[in-house]
């Protein structure tokens, strides 16, 4: 059994498979440079500049270029919040490697912690269902 390497080898016994050619009615399939000239070249370059400032969305500090540069696209604007997001999660991380700034961040973390307790108890005591900023939101955007 001999293997082919190229596809147009062939043996010498066997006959090669016509190809019949397109019909002389058809027109070619038009292509991306005959279809829309101008038109297609512009929204060609449109969907590589969006392409790119998303690709330049979770690059840090770049995330802010296509925020406010590309407000028209959306596809853009979705990965900018996405990697501005990211981007502050990571300055939070950067911090917290820094020992006395950690220390202070949980603390201070600590602290809020418990003066919102403090203020859950006393509104419950009260019988108001007062909200508290940020948690009261987090919890009713939550299925608990």
């Amino acid at each position: 059994m001999t293997e082919k390497f190229f596809p147009d080898e062939h043996d010498e016994h066997e006959p090669r498979a016509h190809v019949p050619a397109e019909p002389p009615d058809r027109e070619p399939l038009p292509t991306m440079e005959t279809s829309g000239g101008e038109h297609n070249d512009r929204s060609r370059r449109t969907t590589d500049d969006a392409r790119m400032m998303a690709i330049m969305s979770y690059i840090p500090f770049l995330c802010f270029v296509p925020l406010l540069n590309m407000k028209h696209d959306r596809n853009a604007q979705f990965h900018a919040r996405q990697g501005t997001i990211l981007f502050l999660i990571e300055i939070v991380a950067v911090l917290l490697l820094i020992h006395p700034v950690s220390d202070f961040v949980f603390r201070a973390v600590l602290l809020i912690a418990i003066a919102f307790s403090i203020a859950g108890i006393y509104f419950g005591l009260q019988g108001k269902n007062h909200k508290l900023p940020i948690i009261g939101d987090l919890a009713e955007k939550t299925d608990l």
